[in-house]
């Protein structure tokens, strides 16, 4: 419910209370009856750090999970250095992915961070493969570039889809921030299930089929979000 949609509900039941030719203290009286009839208590929602936590390990569970099945190729083929740099930015982007979605789920909890976890996400991941991996020669560059990117959809879009199920319990005003905060968890899940399971280290095919899951579920989480209005 948009804080429109609010403010047509009172003026509709004020509407009704009030006679047309202004009101008294019974008009008052029947119009507080008639707006306080139709509220509920609802159930509070749980603190922040709760839902922040429950939504890394949803990221974390999706992408280990899936790795688990498909193979851990990837992760053997990276050195321990590679490894903690890589896994250490997925981590930390998820962290503030995690943040923006819970932000979403309270009104006035503070900045919207879903902009700046999305371009963290990107940037700072295609640096730091960059800097880690060497190759962009274009041979096999779409042949063993769209099997990676089927794989890495199917797992970001279906946890992008459980990440928006848990925003439904908090109250969204804003579900294209919602969206893409949620597309930028989803798609972190699904890139690092590739990091695990791809052994292509080629600097060209990780910066752009792995990060093309993660823009491709953040376009599709706002364009969601947008239609959901």
């Amino acid at each position: 419910m948009t804080p429109d949609e609010i403010g047509r509900i009172l003026a509709e039941a004020a509407h009704r209370a009030l006679p047309e030719g202004g009101g008294d203290d019974r008009a008052a009286a029947r119009a507080e009856a008639a707006i306080l009839k139709d509220l509920h208590s609802v159930t509070p929602l749980a603190p922040s750090w709760l839902y922040i936590l429950i939504l890394v390990l949803l990221f974390a569970a999706a992408a280990v999970d899936s790795a688990s099945v498909l193979g851990m190729a990837g992760l053997f083929a990276l050195s321990p250095p590679q490894r903690a740099l890589i896994f250490g930015a997925l981590f930390g982007t998820a962290s503030l992915a995690a943040v923006a979605c819970s932000r979403q789920m309270r009104p006035a909890s503070g900045r919207n961070l879903s902009p700046l976890a999305w371009l963290l996400a990107t940037s700072l991941l295609a640096l730091v493969f960059a800097l880690l991996f060497g190759g962009y020669d274009l041979l096999h560059f779409v042949h063993d570039g769209i099997p990676c990117l089927v794989a890495g959809l199917s797992v970001a879009v279906p946890t992008g889809f459980a990440i928006g199920l848990l925003l439904r319990r908090g109250f969204v005003l804003d579900w294209s921030a919602a969206g893409l905060a949620a597309g930028v968890l989803g798609g972190l899940a699904g890139l690092a299930m590739l990091e695990m399971h791809c052994p292509n280290l080629k600097a060209i095919h990780v910066i752009v089929w792995h990060v093309a899951v993660l823009m491709v579920t953040c376009a599709l989480g706002f364009l969601v979000g947008r239609v959901s209005i």
